[in-house]
């Protein structure tokens, strides 16, 4: 196979990576390289809080490209004030749902022709639903992939489990699909959502799924009693985590006051201090953080895609103890899961005073780990092979 000339489209910036949809991109672009890509990144200039510089320096100014996207039409500009004077007075009796191409600048297709016409690609991926408008300006001939990161049509009913009134973006399931349509392939982060993605897609348009491939530790049990959540500050992280500790932490410490629950990552700034665990906030050493950790836990209850953080414990063979929703995408991964507190507990614990269960759970999530990047290998071979 060739080497492939890639245009990667995301209106996020890759760096710093403190968030999973960073992390996504960047595992994607290295995946994309040890394939031998040669790959550009056109920045969706989106929001104005946004700092590309590092991300500037990491690409290269030589495959780095940027076009503003930050106009709105004038209806569009309406309908999300009144959208969100509705969220804020809990009254959403209208524009629920976004359309498609809510967030695009009605300059945006006149820029992109002029890209294209300066600029060649065998394969042009655009992060995220949102930005499809991408594809109506990509040249004939050339395969055009959406990395979707997630469904969009459930994000709004998983933050309104949590009680979050400021929503994400979300659309209708017709909605989607028109979206998805737009392009030539689709990749799903896990196999659950590809199944989705088939459902509501023609023929025409091919899925698969691509995971996380992560650099991937040799087992081993840790001699500590660290029981170590590492998040962001993603509002889900924080329902899933204060749960944890009103409904789980008081049975883990009666059942094993020898545990020390570490708490790491940008979430440390949204939740209150506690004797009951230690803040460590944000942390340069991953390997080291998780090197250290007995079991690493994820009580996050909603959510839609792929843990990344989960893929990320146990390319770092972790033992892991989380609740059914955390580990979609991940079955058969040697993880202890269940929805119980008191068998939460229960289970950390065992974790923790039994060093077999530990080194099994190690050794079963490294085996995991080298079946799930065979897998996301072959999905890439053949994305990259496809013509139109």
């Amino acid at each position: 196979m060739s080497a492939k000339k890639i245009l990667i489209a995301a209106e996020t910036p890759v760096l710093p990576i403190d968030r999973g949809n960073r992390k996504r991109i960047w595992n994607l672009m290295k995946l994309l390289e040890q394939n031998g890509c040669d790959i550009d990144f056109l920045y969706l200039d989106t929001y104005d809080d946004a700092d590309i510089k590092e991300t500037r320096e990491w690409i290269g100014e030589d495959h780095f490209y940027s076009i503003k996207n930050k106009k709105r039409s004038f209806p569009v500009f309406v309908k999300r004030k009144i959208r969100k004077v509705m969220e804020i007075l809990h009254c959403q009796i209208a524009f629920k749902y976004f359309s498609l191409d809510e967030r695009v600048s009605p300059e945006l297709d006149d820029d992109l022709k002029k890209f294209f016409s300066e600029h060649h690609y065998d394969q042009v991926w655009v992060v995220c639903i949102y930005n499809s408008r991408v594809f109506i300006s990509v040249p004939k001939g050339t395969v055009k992939v959406l990395e979707t990161q997630n469904v969009s049509c459930v994000k709004r009913q998983e933050y309104e489990a949590v009680g979050y009134r400021n929503y994400e973006f979300a659309l209708k399931k017709e909605t989607e699909a028109e979206g998805l349509s737009r392009a030539d392939a689709v990749i799903a982060i896990q196999n659950e959502e590809e199944e989705f993605f088939k459902s509501i897609l023609p023929d025409s348009v091919k899925t698969l799924t691509i995971g996380e491939n992560m650099p991937v530790h040799e087992p081993h049990v840790s001699p500590s009693k660290m029981v170590l959540f590492l998040g962001s500050t993603y509002v889900i992280n924080k329902d899933g985590l204060m749960n944890f500790v009103e409904n789980v932490l008081p049975i883990l410490k009666e059942k094993c006051p020898e545990a020390e629950v570490v708490i790491a990552g940008s979430i440390c700034k949204t939740i209150p201090d506690s004797p009951d665990y230690r803040k460590m906030g944000w942390v340069d050493d991953l390997d080291e953080i998780y090197r250290e950790a007995r079991v690493v836990i994820n009580p996050v209850r909603h959510g839609a895609g792929l843990n990344i953080k989960m893929v990320e414990a146990l390319s770092q063979a972790k033992p892991i103890v989380s609740v059914q929703k955390g580990m979609r995408g991940l079955k058969g991964c040697g993880a202890s899961v269940t929805d119980d507190p008191e068998k939460f507990a229960e289970e950390i614990t065992a974790v923790i005073r039994d060093d077999e269960k530990a080194m099994y759970m190690s050794k079963r999530a490294v085996e995991f780990m080298n079946e799930y990047e065979e897998s996301n290998s072959r999905a890439l071979k053949e994305l990259l092979e496809m013509t139109v």
